[in-house]
């Protein structure tokens, strides 16, 4: 029996999806106008995520968050509010992959017992 640390490539795919989603959601909620230290911690906890997974973050991306996190550090709204507007407007182009479950076979489902 061969035991392996790795997860399988449907496993792994889902996690960075999750990543990208937990990071695009991140930018939504400091867009939202939520408290700049709070938004700051979201950013960076996301962009950690992703790291982590392994997602493919695109270095303009992670550039405006970062950006935008030194900006709501210094109370410079306005401009993390761009940089934050860019970084969801490049997130929503980035094609994200779903786990789509295998058909049913006659068989595999049984209700009424």
């Amino acid at each position: 029996m061969t035991m392996t640390t790795e997860l399988d490539e449907p496993s792994s795919r889902h996690q960075r999806a999750t990543a990208l989603e937990k990071l695009d959601n991140a930018v939504c909620t400091a867009l939202a106008g939520v408290d700049p230290d709070e938004a700051r911690q979201g950013l960076e906890e996301a962009v950690a995520v992703c790291s982590a997974a392994r997602a493919a973050v695109s270095p303009q991306v992670v550039g405006c968050v970062e950006a935008a996190g030194e900006h709501l550090r210094y109370g410079e709204r306005m401009e993390a509010r761009m940089l934050l507007t860019v970084a969801h407007r490049l997130l929503g182009r980035v094609s994200r992959s779903m786990a789509v479950p295998a058909p049913s076979t006659p068989g595999d489902v049984v209700l009424g017992r």
